[in-house]
């Protein structure tokens, strides 16, 4: 069989397609069984256009065919509109109580100037009757098709971007948890932000955070939209332990580095050519933001704020060499670029602010020192080449602390200093 063909089993989705009178989508909306004021969802633009809201009454009144309204289903069953709010959103204002009055009709001027209540019999129970055909997104289908459903329908005035695809796609307790932080002040002044962003870039931000400090940088594989997809789907719904553990730590890290870095923070330091001087770049950087605060996951404050000035040096140092400028150049989210960047920037961090104080990943010196002792003249565990001397000697997890690996003598093994600091 074709790959082709391989490709798009691999990719299933599940639909259901049913026509629904307009007033059983609107008793829908009144008891929360359908949503159609998601986060994600632009605003209700019609409000400011009375003509249209009237003219989609006449077009079901004189029955005209209205487009498909297409809703995704999520975990609990509950629906949510993906396209078609402002039609249903239309619908149920005029309605409800106090709803809008028609203005403007094209053909039946005799129900200008009348709400719903003030029909005749007749013409409500048209109204109510009228079906409009429903496509559900059902929640079996596969997680990447089924974003690709919702940016292919994504057609309004306003393109929405992943993150706002994935507030509607991923609700849960994790979701509200980015909703929360956006408003934290060191992360809105890291951003020069006044209130949280309305694109929901701040909250992809702090997703991307969390996606690379639980599944660590060494699990990263590019693109970064389907790396964000997994582990938004795989943790959407957290603990209360879980949502106070990230909260303090994220605050922590934002904290740390508005007090670090300053006007560097998630911008480069670009170095003159034929000067001995610098500047700020104008540009935000994602990535090398996410890199700022990652450096910072496992560190106290009280091992950071007695450095900030050697700290904020030393990126300064990193951000000048080529090496560095070709991670954030191109392909900023490239797998190996952040990867690399990464290393860098935890190398240098080590090299002027010491390992944490309390970090239960690294080994002592004196387990190093027990180590070399035991075995004497030791063979380096990445090159074979021998160590001759203790301090030019790291020790490493032989399984990775990140795989569950425990920090102990029994999983430790010596190699040379730059042979640990430069693996991939």
């Amino acid at each position: 069989m074709p790959p082709v063909y391989d490709a798009i089993d691999e990719r299933k989705i599940f639909t259901e397609a049913s026509d629904r009178q307009i007033g059983s989508l609107c008793d829908s909306i009144d008891k929360g069984r359908l949503d159609v004021q998601a986060d994600f969802q632009r605003k209700y633009v019609w409000d400011n256009r009375p003509e249209l809201k009237s003219r989609l009454i006449e077009s079901v009144l004189l029955k005209v065919p209205i487009p498909v309204v297409y809703v995704a289903e999520d975990d609990k069953g509950m629906e949510v509109v993906v396209d078609g709010q402002q039609r249903l959103r239309t619908f149920h204002g005029f309605r409800r109580k106090g709803g809008f009055k028609l203005k403007k009709l094209q053909i039946l001027h005799v129900l200008n100037g009348k709400g719903y209540d003030e029909l005749p019999n007749e013409i409500q129970s048209r109204i109510d009757e009228y079906p409009i055909r429903v496509i559900k997104i059902q929640k079996e289908s596969h997680r990447d098709i089924k974003f690709d459903v919702f940016e292919r329908l994504n057609k309004g005035s306003v393109k929405l971007n992943n993150q706002e695809l994935r507030n509607c796609m991923y609700r849960g307790s994790l979701n509200l948890l980015l909703m929360d932080l956006v408003s934290n002040p060191d992360f809105m002044e890291i951003q020069n932000l006044r209130k949280p962003d309305p694109r929901m870039r701040d909250a992809e931000r702090i997703l991307r955070f969390f996606a690379f400090s639980d599944r660590g940088i060494q699990n990263y594989k590019s693109p970064s939209k389907e790396f964000l997809n997994l582990y938004m789907e795989r943790n959407r719904e957290i603990t209360a332990d879980e949502r106070v553990e990230k909260s303090n730590l994220f605050k922590k890290c934002s904290s740390l580095c508005r007090s670090v870095f300053g006007n560097l923070a998630a911008h480069r330091w670009v170095k003159m050519e034929g000067s001995n001087g610098g500047y700020v770049a104008s540009k935000f950087n994602d990535g090398i933001l996410d890199m700022q605060m990652l450096g910072f996951k496992e560190y106290a404050k009280r091992d950071i704020m007695p450095r900030l000035q050697v700290i904020r040096d030393a990126y300064i140092d990193l951000a000048c060499t080529d090496e560095f400028v070709d991670t954030v150049q191109i392909g900023t989210y490239g797998t190996s670029q952040t990867k690399r960047r990464m290393e860098m920037w935890l190398n240098r961090l080590r090299e002027v602010a010491g390992y944490p104080s309390d970090d239960s990943r690294f080994y002592t010196s004196s387990d190093k020192d027990i180590l070399f002792r035991k075995e004497g003249a030791s063979l380096c565990a990445i090159c074979g080449n021998l160590i001759l001397d203790a301090d030019d000697a790291h020790v490493d997890h032989i399984e990775r602390h990140s795989d569950g690996g425990k920090t102990d003598i029994s999983n430790a093994q010596l190699t040379h200093r730059y042979c640990n600091l430069g693996k991939g």
